[in-house]
């Protein structure tokens, strides 16, 4: 599952949806796309010719109760891939010629696990999006049996990976400056990284970022530029090593998952922090297409739960509203410092931003993405209740993308993805 709300994967939300009327299967969509595209262009004059190429759509959970009426629906409307489980599925999902894979966690911990949760800066244990520490031994070995076991499902094309990195910062400000516990500093030490260093300055940044809900620094908009922010991390080379540390051990983790299902003959995915966020969290781009098949960066844009793990409005906002920033006369120039840091442009007004960003910014994304892994899959997965969604899967479209995968299946699908489908 991805990492948006895995506990709420077919509630309705209370947000707007535009209205689209058509008739459904390909026919219908063909229509309807039609006539988008044929609006869009009269309101924008000329268009360049299209970057769009085939696609390949993939949702994200299954629902209803006859799984081959649903498989059949799926299908008929333009999917090739499934993501969810049970030999129910599984069965409906391959009879209907369509691709059925599966999707893991990582670090998963219990609450009463004290010993291995992540440790912050103050010595205090955390649970982050039901993780623990990512180098905890019990923890790896746990999961890479799972891996191994879920390798054995029959049918299956491929797993996704999802979870596999440290804590972001929408798991809260002390719950982000995660793991400095024993183990990690010995896991350092074989990494050949400074553990003492990077207690220091990223202890610094802690210090940094609890004063912003005070004052924002003189020098936020010089921090908002990549020579401010290549200045400032020379003054604490630490925190270089600090996600040097997270991207080393997360990527190891990601590669022992690999050799499962390599062995098993399977395709591995991965579902991915953006590229403005993945490098926080120590998943690197770079680093994977040296062996993932498929890339899926969780690109959602205007997802309404909180607390909104991977989701950029929340990602971005959560911090400095646990600051205290909205509405505070420091809110606009730490949010634009956020936002020049992550390349992305938009309002720099908390709760505007926490409402949704611009669709641009998953073409932004996208693009970044692309950028990075080569010829390698690429399939972003969106927030299927979208009221902008034909914007939103263009943007994916139009921007490198092979898929569009949509989180996450609820009952009354087919009237949130149809204007992002093509004529097909």
């Amino acid at each position: 599952m991805t990492t948006a709300n895995p506990n709420d994967e077919n509630r309705d939300a209370a947000m707007p949806r535009r209205a689209f009327l058509g008739a459904a299967g390909a026919a219908g969509l063909a229509a309807a796309w039609s006539a988008h595209a044929n609006t869009q262009d009269a309101a924008q004059g000329p268009q360049k010719e299209s970057k769009m190429k085939p696609c390949k759509y993939w949702m994200h959970g299954f629902g209803g109760e006859d799984p081959k009426a649903t498989a059949r629906a799926l299908r008929e409307t333009g999917f090739d891939v499934v993501v969810a489980g049970g030999d129910a599925v599984i069965a409906a999902v391959r009879e209907e010629g369509m691709e059925s894979w599966l999707c893991g966690g990582a670090f998963g911990v219990g609450a009463d696990e004290k010993a291995l949760q992540a440790e912050d800066l103050r010595g205090e244990r955390h649970v982050w999006f039901g993780s623990g520490c990512p180098n905890q031994p019990e923890i790896r070995e746990r999961n890479l049996k799972s891996y191994a076991k879920m390798a054995e499902t029959k049918d299956i094309q491929g797993i996704l990976v999802d979870g596999c990195r440290f804590a972001s910062p929408a798991s809260g400000l002390h719950a982000f400056f995660t793991c400095f516990c024993d183990v990690c500093r010995d896991k350092a030490a074989t990494l050949g990284c400074d553990f003492a260093a990077m207690r220091r300055d990223a202890g610094a940044l802690l210090e940094l970022v609890e004063s912003l809900g005070k004052e924002a620094p003189r020098a936020a908009a010089w921090l908002g530029t990549a020579a401010g922010a290549t200045e400032f991390l020379t003054q604490y080379p630490g925190l270089i090593e600090w996600l040097r540390f997270r991207r080393l051990c997360v990527t190891e983790h990601f590669r022992a998952i690999a050799a499962i299902l390599r062995g098993a003959g399977l395709r591995m995915g991965v579902y991915i922090f953006t590229p403005s966020l993945a490098p926080l969290v120590g998943q690197s781009y770079v680093d994977l297409a040296l062996f993932v098949d498929v890339f899926a960066p969780m690109i959602y844009r205007n997802y309404p739960d909180r607390p909104g793990i991977a989701c950029l409005n929340w990602e971005l906002t959560l911090i400095p509203e646990e600051l205290g920033l909205i509405g505070s006369p420091q809110e606009d120039a730490v949010m634009r410092m956020i936002l020049a840091w992550t390349g992305l442009h938009d309002t720099p007004a908390i709760q505007k931003l926490r409402a949704g960003l611009e669709p641009a910014a998953i073409g932004h994304e996208t693009r970044m993405a692309r950028a990075q892994i080569s010829d390698k899959e690429l399939a972003p997965i969106i927030y299927i209740d979208d009221p902008r969604m034909a914007e939103s899967a263009d943007a994916v479209r139009n921007n490198g993308a092979d898929g569009l995968n949509f989180f996450v299946f609820k009952e009354n699908w087919k009237e949130m993805v149809r204007p992002g489908m093509p004529a097909v």
